[in-house]
């Protein structure tokens, strides 16, 4: 069998229930992580110490790559290292929710399409995330 090869046909449609399922995913880490990094600030605050945020993060979508600038804080390195990380995953999951989003607006458009998908494809709509 050449399974590298296998195409699967599905309408947009169905296509757009899993990349809904996957921006819905992304945008619960989001939150989580958005989280993860008020409570790390707070307590960096509470100790007196600055953290320096980018202007661009006060807006109320930032696009990924303004996470990926971070903030900075000058003391202690193991509150730089998670406020670190906290800013990776939110670059990484607001990159993925944009993906996820533009997806299912185009299979949403076009819903009775009928579309060869292989098994990345499948992976990107349904896989375990």
């Amino acid at each position: 069998m050449l399974r590298n090869n296998w195409k699967f046909t599905y309408t947009a449609a169905r296509l757009a229930e899993g990349a809904d399922a996957k921006l819905k995913f992304h945008e619960e880490r989001i939150l989580f992580w958005k989280k993860q990094k008020d409570d790390l600030v707070a307590d960096i605050r509470k100790d007196g110490l600055e953290v320096s945020e980018g202007a661009a993060l006060g807006y109320a979508n930032p696009k990924s790559r303004d996470f990926e600038r971070g903030a900075r804080v000058m003391v202690r390195n193991d509150l730089q290292e998670k406020l670190d990380e906290c800013m990776e995953k939110l670059a990484y999951h607001v990159g993925k929710r944009r993906d996820y989003d533009g997806w299912a607006q185009v299979l949403k458009g076009n819903p009775e399409n009928r579309l060869d998908a292989d098994m990345d494809d499948w992976l990107f709509y349904f896989g375990k995330n």
